[in-house]
């Protein structure tokens, strides 16, 4: 499908990483979770377990805290290891008005589909053969069009 993170149509993984900074009294946190292709895996990983190495561990919580999210990590990242890379050259999907003529006489299609609670990637990869176009494209619209309409 294409990555949450960078964009780019290649093969994804579902993970979840951790960081944690641990200060005296309190700590920050963040968390990236999704689907990500092969390099945003690694990427994340190594800057994630970095920080929860070398500065997650200070304080009472983070003592606690930065040893699971590591080992979470860790399980994320060894679990990933077989996903393929992407293709050379591959690139975030672009909606351009080649895209819109190619797929506008497929969007009854697509929304009906989708309002049957069907598969996600089924449906875009179906629109996107039908429409001529890559399931990438067809999952950025739609992901375009679900914050268009929470707005």
């Amino acid at each position: 499908m294409f990555c949450q993170k960078c964009g780019c149509e290649a093969p994804t993984r579902h993970v979840s990483f951790h960081r944690n900074i641990g200060l005296l009294v309190m700590r920050l946190y963040e968390g990236t979770e999704g689907a990500l292709c092969k390099p945003c895996i690694h990427k994340t990983f190594w800057a994630y377990t970095a920080v929860n190495i070398t500065v997650g561990w200070l304080g009472m919580i983070s003592l606690v805290l930065a040893p699971a999210f590591t080992l979470i990590n860790v399980y994320h990242y060894l679990a990933s290891l077989g996903l393929e890379s992407p293709r050379p050259g591959a690139t975030a999907p672009q909606l351009d008005d080649e895209f819109f003529a190619k797929v506008q006489p497929h969007m009854d299609y697509l929304v009906q589909r989708l309002n049957q609670r069907e598969d996600f990637q089924r449906v875009t990869e179906d629109v996107a053969m039908r429409a001529g176009v890559s399931p990438g494209q067809v999952a950025l619209l739609l992901h375009a069009m679900l914050a268009q309409q929470q707005a």
